[in-house]
């Protein structure tokens, strides 16, 4: 996942999460120990055998020990070395490339994963006070009509389409919502969970061109099934998850943990795969 080579990362919005250095000392001891790091997490891709991972994160990769490659699925892994590129890479972060790639090499310790599958690697507290929910994927259906009565209310704006991306239950549900454009409005899309207790936000901002306004060469198109869910946990402080976006020149990953209504970035990666 090289980050800053990827053109279709600027059509995407990001979001940080920090604490401001002033906080007292009353605040800090109050923060939660909920809260998702950056520093606990990485992104790979799996290889033709399933049996090893690479990452472009050399950032003490020891430290990594899970694979979480499917939602609530999860596996050890042990480091290896670093892998230096090839004359004959192709530049791809694929299966097929993966012997020529660079970046730092992990093996499954038992088992095998789907190949040329985005994997995120993990550290031993990554998720420390967080429980894995199970989440099944969809191919078809919405949301409620008083579900989508109150994103519009919420959000201003009314719905163009919609379409669910998976759930964890009937009362627990993932989609993608598409707006209205109204005169001097970007287009706007957001990935929503819906819960018991409301809903929670990830707005994606689109641009003014019709052949990519979401994602490189989209044809101005953001479908429900260009997307993937890799984890769902939930908290003291809410849900997070994990939700990669296919698109014709590579994926985008993004790890988002819930504050208040909307979703906050803890960390993101990306792979391209433009085909040769």
């Amino acid at each position: 996942m090289k980050k800053g080579i990827f053109p279709f990362l600027c059509l995407l919005l990001s979001l940080s999460l920090g604490l401001s250095a002033s906080a007292t000392a009353a605040e800090v001891k109050s923060k939660p120990t909920d809260l998702l790091s950056e520093e606990s997490f990485a992104f790979a891709y799996s290889d033709l055998s399933g049996t090893r991972l690479l990452s472009d994160n050399s950032d003490r990769p020891k430290r990594f020990i899970q694979a979480i490659y499917a939602p609530g699925l999860q596996t050890a892994i042990t480091y290896v070395k670093h892998q230096r590129q090839s004359e004959k890479s192709n530049g791809r972060q694929t299966a097929w490339n993966f012997d020529h790639d660079e970046g730092e090499l992990f093996k499954v310790a038992k088992g095998k994963l789907t190949e040329n599958e985005t994997v995120i690697l993990t550290t031993k507290d990554a998720f420390q006070g967080h429980t894995f929910l199970k989440y099944k994927a969809l191919t078809k259906g919405g949301f409620t009509k008083t579900t989508l009565r109150s994103v519009e209310s919420i959000k201003k704006r009314k719905i163009k389409k919609q379409g669910l991306i998976g759930e964890v239950s009937k009362e627990i549900q993932i989609g993608l919502v598409e707006f209205q454009r109204g005169k001097g409005q970007l287009p706007l899309a957001s990935i929503v969970l819906s819960t018991p207790k409301g809903l929670v936000f990830q707005d994606m901002v689109g641009n003014d061109d019709p052949n990519s306004t979401w994602r490189v060469e989209d044809g101005g198109e953001i479908k429900p099934e260009w997307f993937n869910v890799l984890f769902v946990t939930k908290s003291k402080s809410g849900y997070s998850l994990a939700i990669e976006n296919w698109g014709s020149e590579g994926t985008y990953t993004m790890i988002l943990q819930q504050k208040d209504r909307t979703f906050q970035l803890v960390a993101d990666g990306a792979r391209y795969t433009y085909p040769v």
